[in-house]
C-alpha cells in the first residue's frame, strides 16, 4: 500500500501548490481569469493566483488587490500575474493589451522590484501612483505620484516624474522624453480604468506645486489630444493618437 502511495501522489506535489498572489477586490461585468484550461469568473473575492490571466470585456473592469498594492484592469484588457512575493516585494505583471492604474506600495525590501512588461517595453517602480496603456503597439505612462523608469526592450530607459506623460513606440527605439500631460490626459487615463469606488489618489491626483492638477469631478468634454508627433517627433502608431481614446 505504501508503495502504491508513492506513485499516485508523488513526494513533488507540495511544489506544484498555487501560489496566491492577490484577489479581485472590485469587479464590472464581464471579468474572468484564465488559469491553465480553467475559465473562471472574476467576482469580488475571487483569489488571483500566480499566472493567473485576468481578462476584461468590453464594459469590464477589475481591481486586483496585491497585498497592499492595486491594480485597476480598464475594459478589453488582458494581464498575467506572473509572480509577486509579498514578503520580498518582487512582483511582475504582463500586460498584453489594454490599460491599467497602478498603486504600488512602497518598496522598502532590498532588491525590491515592482515591474509591468510588455512586448516592447517595461515600467519599473518603487512605490508610485502611475497608468499604463498598450494598444495597437503604443506603450504610453502617466505618472500621477512618485516616479517610474520607463524602459524599451534595449534597456533604454527615461525616469518619468508625476505629472508627466511619455510614449515607447517600438521596443527598439528609444523611449520618448517625458513631458508635461495636459490638463485631460491624467483624468481621462483614470477614468478609463475606474472601477467605481475610489482608491486613494484615484480622482484626485496629489500633484505638486507647477504640475497638472487633475479636476476632481467627471466633466465630458471633447477629447482633445496632443498628436504623438508633439512628443518626440514620431507618428502615431495605427493612427492612434492617445492610448486613453478609440483608435
Amino acid at each position: 500500500m505504501l508503495a502504491s502511495l508513492s506513485i499516485v501522489v508523488p513526494p513533488d506535489v507540495p511544489a506544484q501548490v498555487a501560489q496566491r498572489a492577490g484577489q479581485i477586490s472590485r469587479a464590472i461585468p464581464e471579468v474572468a481569469i484564465a488559469r491553465g484550461p480553467q475559465q473562471l469568473p472574476a467576482v469580488e473575492k475571487t483569489l488571483v493566483d500566480w499566472g493567473d490571466v485576468v481578462r476584461t470585456g468590453d464594459g469590464g473592469r477589475a481591481r486586483v488587490a496585491l497585498d497592499g498594492s492595486v491594480l485597476n484592469v480598464g475594459s478589453s484588457s488582458t494581464l498575467t500575474v506572473t509572480q509577486h512575493i509579498a514578503a520580498s516585494q518582487q512582483a511582475q505583471i504582463e500586460l498584453t493589451y489594454g490599460r491599467v492604474r497602478s498603486q504600488v506600495v512602497k518598496q522598502a525590501k532590498t532588491n525590491a522590484k515592482f515591474e509591468i512588461h510588455t512586448s516592447v517595453g517595461v515600467a519599473g517602480m518603487v512605490g508610485t501612483d502611475f497608468f499604463l496603456g498598450f494598444v495597437n503597439g503604443l506603450f504610453q505612462i502617466i505618472v500621477y505620484e512618485g516616479h517610474v523608469k520607463f524602459c524599451n526592450l534595449d534597456g533604454i530607459c527615461v525616469v518619468v516624474l508625476a505629472g508627466q506623460i511619455a510614449t515607447i513606440l517600438d521596443g527598439h527605439q528609444a523611449p520618448d522624453q517625458p513631458s508635461q500631460a495636459t490638463p485631460s490626459e491624467p483624468t481621462d487615463a483614470a477614468n478609463t480604468t475606474s472601477v467605481g469606488a475610489i482608491f486613494k489618489g484615484e480622482t484626485t491626483h496629489h500633484l505638486s506645486t507647477g504640475q497638472i492638477i487633475a479636476p476632481t469631478a467627471i466633466v465630458v468634454i471633447p477629447a482633445i489630444v496632443v498628436p504623438l508627433a508633439t512628443r518626440g517627433g514620431h507618428p502615431a502608431a495605427t493612427g492612434c493618437k492617445s492610448v486613453t481614446s478609440a483608435c
